[in-house]
């Protein structure tokens, strides 16, 4: 997987073009789905076999666990130098 770097910013562009185009992707779990379904879609166009396209699924999943827990993490123990921003760089195993 790529090395990334995520931002507030960058999450809140991807929601507003969802809201532009569904106002009820306003709602935090309604935008959730639309990103899920763009990532199946993407998957989707790839040639993979079945075997592939499930390890890619597995990693991604695992992958959105990780991202998730880490700002949860962070969140819960913020330290006086800390940000309210999100921001990181994650490299997957």
């Amino acid at each position: 997987m790529a090395e990334l770097s995520l931002s507030t910013e960058i999450v809140n562009k991807v929601i507003n073009v969802l809201q532009e185009h569904d106002a009820s992707a306003s709602d935090q779990m309604v935008a959730s789905q639309y990103l899920a379904a763009v990532i199946g879609f993407i998957v989707s166009k790839e040639n993979f076999n079945e075997e592939q396209r499930n390890e890619v699924i597995n990693e991604l999943s695992s992958f959105i666990r990780y991202v998730c827990d880490d700002l949860r993490k962070n969140s819960e123990t913020p330290s006086p130098q800390q940000s309210q921003e999100a921001f990181g760089i994650w490299k997957p195993e």
